[in-house]
């Protein structure tokens, strides 16, 4: 059984490594990940409503000589509509989070010829999304998303900033320990030069009554159940946003920013009473690219490292509502 778990983990985390994908399928993917967290208002009716407060301490990374350190606060309210019958859930979700730099080093990579050494803002990163579930009857489900994001540093113009992106795609569940999603899904990021599809994919599957194995496009994870209060998670995935930059002089004008990182990690949940959840999680960076683009998309200058990096994060989410059977299905 460890030999197995421990297997497990391995493919779960090595899967969605550090091959940086093409910026078109991206750009698509991105919009994946902004939508993800608005299937959880489907676990129940308005049972699902879920406050969420999070916050991310990211340690320097050094791209040659320059450093650069993060901090991060998070909001997000999910929660599904309350509608008459079984058959149809209608989901909506909001998120926004604070990004803070902090620049170590030289900041020429940061303030290219012609910026007059502008420093690097706050950076702001928001999100509304929609979504519907149709039971279509023997455990498959049709579920479709729309929503659209606005990443950019602040004073930025907020149209130029704005990214949009929906899916649809078939669900089928198999008792309390089978769950696949497979469809399509179309996004468009902020610099609009492309509409890009990308496959949209999910497995969550109960190898053991007290571990999940989960799996989607771009990361993976493995949780265990120590108790009924207390859940350990190992996961695994590839990162990557573009945010729009306040406008500049020089060849960077109002430009964007790309960070990508892949990252592994491990994270403990606690549940506290019947609508509390705290989670503690410490992050390992494994590679990182950060890339500034001009108005035209143009690469301006770009660094990678791989120099290991760490992180912590703490989450408080509370959901107000006492849940329903959906709510109970799974996590």
């Amino acid at each position: 059984m460890r030999g197995g778990l421990l297997f497990l983990i391995g493919l779960c985390i090595a899967l969605p490594t550090p091959a940086w994908p093409d910026d078109t399928r991206e750009q698509a993917a991105e919009q994946a990940r902004t939508l993800r967290g608005l299937w959880r208002g489907f676990r129940g009716q308005i049972g699902g409503a879920r406050v969420r407060l999070s916050q991310e301490t990211f340690a320097g990374t050094e791209y040659g000589d320059t450093n650069l350190h993060w901090q991060s606060v998070g909001l997000s309210v999910t929660g599904a509509l309350p509608l008459p019958g079984d058959e149809l859930r209608v989901a909506t979700s909001a998120s926004t989070t604070l990004l803070v730099p902090t620049v170590g080093g030289s900041q020429r990579f940061l303030s290219p010829p012609g910026a007059h050494n502008a420093p690097l803002e706050e950076l702001l990163d928001s999100a509304l999304g929609l979504g519907s579930r149709l039971e279509l009857g023997h455990g498959f489900r049709l579920t479709a998303s729309a929503g659209l994001s606005a990443r950019h540093e602040l004073g930025a113009e907020f149209t130029s900033a704005i990214a949009t992106g929906g899916s649809l795609a078939l669900d089928y569940r198999r008792a309390d320990w089978l769950r696949v999603r497979v469809g399509a899904g179309l996004g468009m990021g902020i610099d609009r030069a492309r509409l890009a599809a990308t496959p949209v994919f999910r497995l969550r599957l109960r190898i053991h009554p007290q571990i999940w194995l989960e799996t989607d496009a771009t990361s993976g994870s493995i949780e265990w159940a120590l108790s009924q209060r207390l859940y350990l998670r190992v996961f695994g995935g590839v990162d990557s946003k573009r945010y729009r930059l306040s406008k500049r002089s020089g060849r960077l004008g109002a430009g964007s920013i790309e960070l990508r990182r892949s990252e592994v990690g491990i994270g403990i949940e606690s549940r506290i009473g019947q609508s509390l959840r705290l989670t503690i999680g410490a992050i390992v960076v494994l590679g990182s690219h950060l890339s500034l683009l001009d108005e035209n998309r143009k690469t301006i200058d770009a660094r990678d490292t791989r120099e290991p990096a760490g992180a912590l994060q703490i989450s408080f989410e509370w959901r107000p509502l006492k849940p329903t059977g959906l709510e109970a299905e799974a996590r």
